[in-house]
């Protein structure tokens, strides 16, 4: 039911060049599990830095709406963070996606987002291989 309403909605606009995140972001093979009052639903994580994600494969929410995400990363514990969806629209390849800004949460969080993305980061450099030494 969800699919139709979203085939009946208006063609959310493209992310425009001047929608860039001043905080580095990076690819990655990050999931992630999104609450909302209504709903639970899962995620792609297209795009990731400690002030927000950019998350498709999953419902569009409305603009303003309150989450609780939990992040799943490669050989990283589960995150959990709060935060509202501020952007909607299509990607490059035509996906629906949400955009998320992360609430004010501790350095804590911040820390265990920035070292997870370190170690997305050089995961992906390497092909996996960093990963494969260490099992």
């Amino acid at each position: 039911m969800q699919r139709h309403a979203l085939e009946n909605q208006k063609p959310l606009p493209l992310i425009s060049a001047e929608d860039r995140r001043q905080h580095p972001r990076t690819m990655s093979h990050t999931t992630c599990t999104v609450k909302t009052r209504h709903s639970v639903d899962d995620y792609i994580v297209r795009n990731l830095s400690v002030s927000g994600a950019l998350l498709t494969r999953g419902p569009v929410h409305g603009l303003e709406t309150s989450v609780q995400i939990l992040l799943h990363m490669p050989l990283y514990p589960d995150i959990e963070v709060l935060g509202r969806v501020v952007r909607r629209g299509r990607d490059d390849d035509n996906q629906p996606f949400i955009g998320i800004e992360f609430d004010n949460h501790g350095d804590d969080t911040e820390d265990h987002i920035q070292s997870a993305l370190l170690s997305e980061i050089e995961r992906s450099q390497t092909g996996g291989k960093i990963a494969d030494i260490l099992d």
